[in-house]
């Protein structure tokens, strides 16, 4: 995979020679749509960690098999 330092980006700039968009070819954006995608995943994981983390210190949860009990004598 191109990493994007090594991609030289173009610039579209307006009448004053401002820049005002990024010119990629089609593989680099789709890698960096990947990157991005991997980036919201590992953010929803640490998440998830936090408020796992945060029951289980409270006291406000249940392991594996007391969940099963709990499941088989609702039967």
């Amino acid at each position: 995979m191109e990493t994007i330092t090594s991609t030289k980006p173009q610039y579209l700039t307006n009448e004053n020679g401002d820049k005002i968009a990024v010119v990629i070819d089609l593989e680099t954006y789709q890698n960096l749509l990947e990157e991005l995608d991997e980036l919201r995943c590992e953010k929803g994981y640490e998440q998830a960690i936090i408020e796992t983390e945060t029951e289980m210190a409270s006291g406000d949860s249940i392991t594996l098999e007391q969940y099963l009990a709990n499941r088989q004598g609702k039967k």
